[in-house]
C-alpha cells in the first residue's frame, strides 16, 4: 500500500488529536479510499509523524509515532519573471519537489502579464511536497517588481543570474556557492532579460551563467539551475 502524506499547518504532538478539514477528509476517505483506523503520514515544516485515522463524528488524526525532524535547509531563493500560467504551474511543482526555501514571482520589462493567484500556487506546491517525501514547503511570495526586490537587496546573498545571451558554466559556481550561505537564482522572461533589467544587477555579487548551449524554456531553466545549485551544495 503506497504511503499517504498530508501537510498540516498545525503543530503535531504525540497523542493530541488533530481535526481534519472537509477537503482533507474528502481526499483521504473518498479519493484515497482510506478507512477508519488506517495509518497515514502527516507532516509540517518541523517533523513527520505516523497517524491513525478516525472518521467517526469529527474526522481527525491521532499522531502516534514520531518519524523524523527537519534537517538543514539550504537558503536558496528562486526569483522568476512571470510566465504563462501553464509554465508557472510546472515551475512551482517541480522546484517544490527538488526543494527551495522561497519562490518569488517577478514583474520585469518583458514578463508576461499573468493574473497570478498565489493561493493556487501554494496548493500545487503542497501537493508536490507531499508526493516528494520532503518536509520543505517553499514560501511563495506575492508578485513584486524586480526594481522593488533589488532596491534593498542583501549583498550577502549570491545571485545566480541565468542569461541565455552568455555566461560561465553553472558548475564553475561551486567555489562561490560554497562560500555563501544565501543564494538567489534569477530566471528571466521568454526572450531573455531586457538591457534595463540587466542594469539593475550592477554592483551586486553575481555569477552569470547561460546554462549551456541549448536555449531552455524559462520553467526548464528554473528546474535545471536549482538542481545544479543543490547538487553543488549537497
Amino acid at each position: 500500500m503506497p504511503k499517504i502524506r498530508i501537510y498540516l499547518e498545525k503543530e503535531i504532538i504525540k497523542d493530541q488529536k488533530i481535526l481534519l478539514d472537509k477537503k482533507q477528509m474528502h481526499y483521504l476517505k473518498n479519493v484515497m479510499r482510506r478507512k477508519n483506523g488506517d495509518y497515514i503520514l502527516a507532516f509540517n515544516e518541523q517533523s513527520e509523524w505516523e497517524c491513525s485515522l478516525n472518521f467517526e463524528s469529527n474526522a481527525s488524526l491521532m499522531p502516534e509515532k514520531f518519524l523524523r525532524s527537519q534537517n538543514y535547509i539550504p537558503d536558496i531563493w528562486l526569483c522568476f519573471s512571470l510566465l504563462k500560467t501553464k509554465s508557472i504551474n510546472n515551475l512551482i511543482e517541480k522546484t517544490s519537489e527538488i526543494g527551495v526555501k522561497k519562490i518569488v514571482p517577478l514583474i520585469t520589462e518583458f514578463s508576461e502579464r499573468t493574473n497570478l493567484k498565489v493561493s493556487r500556487l501554494k496548493k500545487i506546491s503542497i501537493e508536490a511536497t507531499e508526493q516528494s517525501n520532503s518536509l520543505v514547503l517553499p514560501e511563495i511570495t506575492e508578485v513584486q517588481k524586480i526594481t522593488d526586490l533589488l532596491k534593498n537587496w542583501n549583498n550577502e546573498r549570491l545571485i545566480i543570474f541565468c542569461d541565455e545571451s552568455g555566461g560561465d558554466s553553472i558548475i564553475r559556481a561551486k567555489s562561490l556557492v560554497m562560500s555563501f550561505k544565501k543564494i538567489a537564482i534569477f530566471i528571466g522572461p521568454i526572450g531573455g532579460w531586457s538591457s534595463n533589467d540587466k542594469k539593475l544587477f550592477k554592483n551586486r555579487k553575481i555569477f552569470r551563467t547561460s546554462l549551456g548551449e541549448n536555449i531552455l524554456k524559462a520553467d526548464t531553466a528554473a528546474i535545471y539551475s536549482l538542481s545544479c545549485i543543490k547538487a553543488l551544495i549537497e
